[in-house]
């Protein structure tokens, strides 16, 4: 998902860079070479510049609530900070600031969390949301940008973190070697996620493979199964990603599933195959420096 728009984007800008050699055909075979170079490194400079003035942004833009553009090249007017702490939840690093969201998002989160609170007595832990205006960020994720995304931690408590937890600790992995579940999984994980994935305003749930296939094996009839898809590093979290709010037209929807495909066959299968074992040395050995993506221009306008 992320990987393959950075790919996209650099791609892109490789081929701005080709034309721009064809245009000037009267350049030398060396000088073609300097002028590549001074291309991207000034496309590298400007990225750097546009993630640190998003990362700055420490308010949300008033206005209506809006999702504006895409999940991975988008922002966000409007968006309600999530209390750090509520019925059954707790926001974890609040120091990142990222614990904002759209509406339609902070009911979902806080619609969960007491309904998990009151039927098993779970306090859920909440991850990265998105920043006061969404947009870009310059590490971690590429998506979480029009505020319709929320990362939630499998490890639950029965209680609110200490401040000192909730400054310091990590979640715990459920899964070894990307394709087992590890010997801690137990019932409140897949009990967790069923209810998470039971809402009609969910899009999908990205989740680790072998966590994937355990639903498959678990949960054949359920009719929420096809919205868990399998996707890298999910390990010990699960993230979750809203449709896009009725009526908002700014709001680039990710395609829909097919409620008929459960994602339990062929899909699934190739995540524990060899190819997707290659797949995984190029992405997590690759170097490629991140990309700022194309963004709207209303949300362009969201730094000044």
């Amino acid at each position: 998902m992320s990987i393959k728009l950075g790919t996209a984007i650099a791609l892109a800008v490789m081929l701005a860079v080709l034309a721009s050699w064809y245009l000037a055909g009267a350049q030398t075979g060396q000088t073609r070479g300097a002028s590549t170079a001074r291309a991207l490194s000034h496309g590298e400079t400007t990225g750097r510049v546009l993630f640190a003035e998003w990362a700055k942004i420490r308010e949300p833009l008033p206005g209506p609530a809006a999702a504006v553009g895409s999940y991975a090249a988008g922002c966000l007017q409007g968006a309600e900070a999530l209390p750090l702490d509520g019925d059954g939840y707790s926001v974890m690093r609040p120091s990142r600031h990222r614990f904002y969201g759209h509406p339609s998002l902070i009911s979902y989160i806080t619609n969960l969390a007491s309904t998990t609170r009151a039927k098993h007595g779970t306090q859920l832990l909440i991850g990265d949301m998105a920043p006061p205006r969404g947009g870009p960020m310059p590490t971690g994720h590429v998506s979480h940008q029009n505020g319709l995304d929320a990362d939630v931690w499998l490890t639950t408590l029965t209680r609110h973190p200490t401040e000192a937890e909730r400054k310091r600790l990590s979640p715990t992995s459920f899964v070894v070697g990307r394709k087992r579940l590890r010997a801690n999984w137990g019932e409140p994980q897949p009990r967790l996620l069923a209810a998470a994935a039971d809402d009609d305003r969910v899009n999908r749930i990205f989740v680790s493979p072998p966590i994937k296939r355990y639903m498959c094996q678990n949960y054949q009839t359920a009719g929420w199964l096809y919205r868990l898809r399998p996707w890298w590093g999910h390990e010990d979290h699960f993230h979750v990603r809203l449709l896009c709010p009725s009526g908002d037209a700014r709001c680039e929807e990710q395609d829909s599933l097919d409620p008929a495909d459960s994602g339990c066959g062929e899909t699934l299968a190739w995540w524990f195959s060899a190819e997707a074992d290659r797949e995984w040395q190029r992405l997590s050995t690759s170097t490629e420096p991140r990309q700022f993506p194309a963004l709207p221009a209303e949300c362009s306008a969201m730094t000044r």
